[in-house]
């Protein structure tokens, strides 16, 4: 079983949104080697509460896995509208949703406010999905 924010970013990564790259979406820390100046869009891709379920004789047969995606909107988003179409944050924001939504994710919590990054001054927008992998037993 690949590890649940391994399977977001590849559904992420395969969707070749043209306002982010494949390069900039992390299932790590962002290091300080990157890009800290806001200019450059980028997914954070981490692991949230994630609980064993259904058990039966003491053993859980599948794992809820809970994951948090954080975009990080380039601070000249505005400048840079994905070739020529009229995208909004709000655009790229429901995008990334309906196709993790098609995926199997589900939406876990209700979707938080953008904020500011007080470092970069780049919009953010987080929110946390969820879902059931039937696990194997050997």
């Amino acid at each position: 079983m690949k590890l649940p924010i391994v399977e977001v970013a590849d559904i992420i990564s395969t969707a070749k949104f043209d306002w982010v790259d494949a390069d900039n979406i992390y299932t790590t820390n962002v290091t300080p080697d990157e890009d800290d100046s806001g200019k450059t869009t980028f997914i954070r891709i981490q692991e949230a509460s994630s609980e064993l379920a259904n058990y039966a004789n003491d053993f859980s047969s599948t794992l809820n896995a809970g994951v948090e995606v954080q975009i990080f909107f380039s601070t000249i988003w505005s400048k840079k509208l994905a070739k020529n179409k009229n995208l909004t944050i709000l655009d790229a924001k429901v995008a990334v949703l309906s196709l993790l939504q098609k995926s199997g994710w589900h939406i876990q919590r209700p979707l938080t406010p953008e904020s500011v990054d007080p470092d970069t001054g780049q919009k953010t927008a987080t929110f946390y999905i969820n879902k059931i992998f039937r696990m194997e037993s050997k």
